[in-house]
């Protein structure tokens, strides 16, 4: 059985899940050294978001390109 073709799937999950995770950690640690809980776990899952939507429309725009490339080659 052939797996190279999951890579690109695996990569894009990890992606989710760090761009999401890291902030949150980030967030959550800071808020108990500092002892200001929930703010800074608060802020960081607003910048989780934001960069896990930023990866999604990034990853989207990449493959309606590439599909609209095969769509032209296919029409030449």
């Amino acid at each position: 059985m052939n797996f190279s073709g999951y890579g690109q799937y695996i990569q894009f999950g990890l992606q989710i899940g760090v761009s999401m995770a890291l902030p949150v950690f980030v967030g959550v640690w800071i808020d108990n050294r500092y002892d200001t809980d929930p703010w800074f776990m608060l802020g960081g899952v607003f910048l989780g978001f934001i960069s896990m939507m930023w990866t999604i429309l990034k990853t989207a725009m990449e493959l309606n390109a590439k599909d609209k490339r095969k769509k032209d080659a296919k029409k030449q």
